[in-house]
């Protein structure tokens, strides 16, 4: 035991302090940790782990450009910018976007395509005004664009684009409002093109654009038989929620040749869903895509665009396979493999190769957001101090007797009956104290002993190779709960609706060996408010690796968010958005806190639900001053109540850190 040391550690709601050996002579290293955490695969380059044990960022992908994720995080927390906070990086934005446009021009100029291409940032994928400015900025150098498929976005996206040649593509389903504001857009002389869903469209289109002495262009999404892979699949294939079938399609091209309006039919759309997991999908989809379009164009239509719609995977779990979670290909496949597909059906058919427009928004922006939250407390199972003899001043029934043996004499040729003896011990035990025959202290005690006995088990199973179908899920139930000081629903609504995978980790420590294994709790008031499910190569791991809480600062990062999770997060008790900072690299390797977008205070969520702060502050008024008049609490008291009360209509709706008061 000369090189250990026993750790007393104060752990909130356990019977006594907690004590657990601490290895002085650990060979732990940073590269441990790399590989536990997987950071290599997932992070594509943009993450790693310094010497120190801290998360860096690599906005550049370049190792001697790099930003210690703690130390940022520091520097906040002294600025004022309290957690969670959701920190977005301006320069991984600049790098995404300059990594897609080389990669598909490699691949136009290695294929001899006579095309061009473009991509256009669908803003629903992240809505935030300083996002979808940057994008719109860093594209411009290229020819890029952006895409709405609402009356909102289309709003947004007509007052942000200035010139005239930034192509606009207008998704979605379209009244009448929206129709005639397309054609005053095209009047004015914006590149615009609104994509037919369906065929009322077509004719909205065609009387709006004679009321106004426009000739409309337009494009045509299309029904692939194709269906997509992955979570989104149903988004693809004939019963697809938008789109064309081609019948529809050969009928409109039929109701514009009446009109001699065929050439105003610029653009072929198709949209296989989100997150394409599987290549072999995609590469069907362009090939049946391809061949529409150019048989469309030898019908007559006055084809120039194909967009291949979105689908653009992120491997979140770096597996790079065709889980849900992965996809099975890089961005360099898919690049050749659009430009390869289209030109070969091209040269097939004889038509000029197109533009070819992507819609990629979430490869774009999902590596740029990283979200930092606090551990506030631990809850787990061998937290208990098991006595080293039973209590001698009440009779101790036989249930209990046997569990305390049990713990005693485990070892590994004998755990997997001990095993099942406890499990029916304990169920005896509690039968035991629902008849009245146990006391409260005999069944905590029986309880302290069962999982006790567990813990014991579970180092077992650690040293052999092979482990049966009782304990497959023995360390999910072993697992501590670390309460977080985050929203589920607010900042990961996927994880929780659709059980999306998300890379999560400690942001420092990382030289430390990760000893306990535990799942997340949000401070929410929902059982579902929590995070189970975690990123592994072979399969979806239960737990995670984490470090021993000893109630000083422990910084958790949740990483990849950038794309769909701030715009469909909600209020669920009423914790609003997050602090979210803009931070950007500069070329002397300083960085820069761009903007401050400050989390929602209480006063502004509870206006969101129809309360007035000020009413309610006078009502307290009232409340405490009559208990004041009868003396229930002195003046001095009902000051500090109001005090605080008014104090927490202005602050955040996470817990904050204590302060002076």
């Amino acid at each position: 035991m000369a090189n250990q040391l026993t750790a007393t550690i104060p752990v909130p709601g356990a019977a006594a302090p907690a004590t657990h050996m601490i290895n002085l002579n650990s060979s732990w290293s940073v590269q441990d940790s790399m590989e536990t955490y997987n950071i290599a695969n997932w992070g594509k380059g943009y993450f790693s782990i310094n010497p120190e044990g801290n998360v860096t960022v690599l906005p550049e992908k370049n190792p001697h450009r790099s930003i210690d994720l703690k130390k940022l995080v520091d520097q906040l927390s002294l600025r004022g910018i309290q957690l969670p906070v959701l920190v977005r990086f301006t320069n991984i934005l600049n790098h995404r976007l300059a990594e897609m446009h080389d990669t598909f021009q490699t691949a136009i100029q290695e294929n001899n395509y006579q095309g061009k291409h473009i991509c256009v940032y669908p803003i629903k994928v992240n809505q935030q005004r300083h996002v979808v400015e940057e994008i719109l900025s860093i594209g411009s150098k290229y020819g890029w664009g952006l895409e709405a498929g609402s009356k909102p976005e289309l709003l947004v996206v007509m007052a942000l684009t200035n010139g005239t040649d930034t192509p606009i593509i207008c998704n979605g389903f379209k009244d009448d409002e929206f129709i005639e504001t397309v054609i005053l857009a095209q009047k004015l002389g914006k590149n615009i093109i609104p994509v037919i869903e369906k065929f009322t469209e077509l004719e909205l289109l065609i009387k709006y654009g004679q009321k106004h002495g426009v000739r409309p262009r337009m494009g045509m999404r299309v029904k692939l038989a194709t269906r997509g892979s992955g979570r989104w699949e149903s988004s693809g294939g004939a019963r697809s929620k938008f789109g064309l079938f081609v019948a529809e399609m050969l009928k409109a091209l039929d109701y514009l040749k009446e009109r001699n309006m065929q050439d105003c039919i610029k653009l072929l759309h198709f949209h296989l869903g989100s997150q394409i997991t599987n290549i072999r999908t995609i590469k069907s989809a362009l090939n049946e895509a391809a061949r529409v379009y150019a048989e469309l164009s030898r019908a007559g239509a006055g084809m120039e665009y194909l967009d291949v719609g979105g689908g653009l995977g992120v491997d979140y779990d770096g597996s790079q396979t065709n889980f849900e979670s992965s996809i099975n290909y890089t961005l360099q496949e898919y690049a050749s493999d659009v430009i390869f597909r289209v030109k070969s059906v091209c040269d097939e058919c004889g038509v000029k190769h197109p533009t070819i427009i992507s819609e990629s928004g979430r490869a774009m922006v999902a590596y740029h957001s990283v979200l930092v939250f606090n551990v506030l407390g631990v809850s787990g199972f061998d937290y208990f101090d098991i006595p080293a003899e039973l209590p001698s001043n009440e009779d101790v029934p036989q249930p209990v007797k046997d569990l305390f043996d049990a713990y005693r004499d485990i070892n590994k040729k004998n755990f997997l009956e001990i095993y099942h003896d406890a499990s029916q011990q304990r169920d005896e035990a509690l039968n035991l104290f629902n008849l009245g025959y146990l006391s409260l202290e005999l069944r905590s005690l029986s309880e302290k002993l069962f999982w006790g006995i567990c813990g014991k088990i579970l180092r077992v199973l650690k040293e052999i190779d092979y482990v049966g179908d009782d304990f497959e899920s023995l360390e999910a139930q072993l697992s501590d709960t670390y309460f977080c000081n985050f929203s589920l629903f607010q900042s990961m609504p996927d994880s929780w609706a659709i059980k999306q995978l998300f890379p999560i980790m400690p942001i420092h420590r990382l030289k430390e060996e990760p000893t306990r294994r535990g799942v997340l709790a949000d401070i929410t008031c929902d059982s579902d408010g929590k995070v189970d499910s975690f990123i592994d190569l072979r399969d979806v791991k239960k737990t995670l690796e984490l470090h021993e809480y000893n109630g000083q600062d422990y910084l958790l990062g949740v990483f990849l968010v950038g794309a769909y999770q701030e715009i469909l997060g909600d209020l669920h008790n009423l914790l609003g958005d997050t602090n979210a900072v803009h931070v950007e690299l500069d070329e002397n390797g300083d960085i820069h806190i761009d903007e401050v977008v400050r989390g929602d205070t209480v006063r502004e969520v509870l206006q969101y639900v129809q309360f007035n702060a000020d009413e309610l502050l006078d009502r307290m008024h009232k409340t405490v001053e009559r208990a004041v008049r009868e003396k229930t609490v002195s003046v001095e008291e009902s000051a500090l109540l109001l005090r605080f009360y008014e104090s927490g209509l202005h602050g955040y709706t996470y817990l904050e850190e204590p302060h002076d008061r």
